[in-house]
C-alpha cells in the first residue's frame, strides 16, 4: 500500500502566492497496530471557527514555512505532540478548498513508530485513531445536502463512534481510500456542488 501511494501522490511544489489563504494539513499513517489507521483531531467546542469539528493537524501556512511540509508537521508537533523524526514523508495530495476559501494541502506521511500523542487543549478537545481500511467501505460514507447560498451541495460523512467525519475532511478520506486501497469511492456530487 505504501509504495503504491508514493507512486501515486505527488512531491510538494511548496508555497505559491495565491488568492486564496494557504494551508496544510498531516493526514498521519498510524502502522502501530493491527491495521494502518489515520490520525484525527477533534478540535476544541471553545474555538470561533470549526468548533467541535473533527480534523487533521494542520493549520495556515506561516511566513517562515518553505514548504507544506513545513506546516503540516510543524501544526502536528503543536497540536498532538508528534515529533517530526517519526513522520515518514510519503507524498501530498492535490490542494483542496474549504467551505471558507481557504486552500489545503494533505501532506500524507507514515509514523515509523508508535506516537503517544497528547491533544493541545487549547486547540483539540481529543486525538483519535480510525482503521484506514473504514474509510474504504462504501456504506459508511453518506452525504448530507446543505444549502450554501446559492445552490446545494452534498457534503461527505463518515460516523466513527461519536465522532461525525464530514466536509473537506471526510473527502480528503475518501480521495486517499481511492490512492492507497482502489476503494472507488465516488465524489463528483461534493466537488461539483450538485
Amino acid at each position: 500500500m505504501y509504495e503504491r501511494l508514493r507512486r501515486r501522490l505527488a512531491d510538494d511544489p511548496g508555497v505559491v502566492p495565491s488568492a486564496l489563504s494557504q494551508a496544510a494539513v498531516l493526514i498521519a499513517l498510524d502502522d502501530s497496530g493491527s491495521e494502518p489507521a489515520v490520525v484525527l483531531t477533534q478540535r476544541a467546542a471553545h474555538l470561533r471557527l470549526h468548533a467541535g469539528e473533527v480534523a487533521f493537524p494542520g493549520g495556515k501556512c506561516d511566513p517562515g514555512d518553505h514548504d507544506h511540509w513545513a506546516t503540516a508537521l510543524r501544526e502536528a508537533e503543536e497540536e498532538i505532540a508528534l515529533p517530526v523524526s517519526l513522520v515518514e514523508r510519503l507524498g501530498v495530495m492535490p490542494p483542496a478548498v474549504t467551505r471558507t476559501k481557504i486552500e489545503i494541502t494533505p501532506c500524507v506521511g507514515r509514523l515509523t513508530m508508535a506516537v503517544a500523542f497528547v491533544p493541545n487543549r487549547v486547540e483539540l478537545d481529543a486525538v483519535f485513531k480510525v482503521p484506514l481500511s473504514f474509510f474504504a467501505q462504501p456504506g459508511e460514507l453518506h452525504f448530507d445536502r446543505f444549502d450554501y447560498g446559492d445552490r446545494e451541495r452534498l457534503v461527505p460523512r463518515y460516523d466513527w463512534r461519536e465522532y461525525s467525519i464530514w466536509g473537506i475532511t471526510a473527502a480528503l478520506l475518501v480521495q486517499l481510500v481511492n490512492l492507497a486501497l482502489d476503494a472507488g469511492l465516488d465524489l463528483e456530487a461534493y466537488w461539483e456542488g450538485r
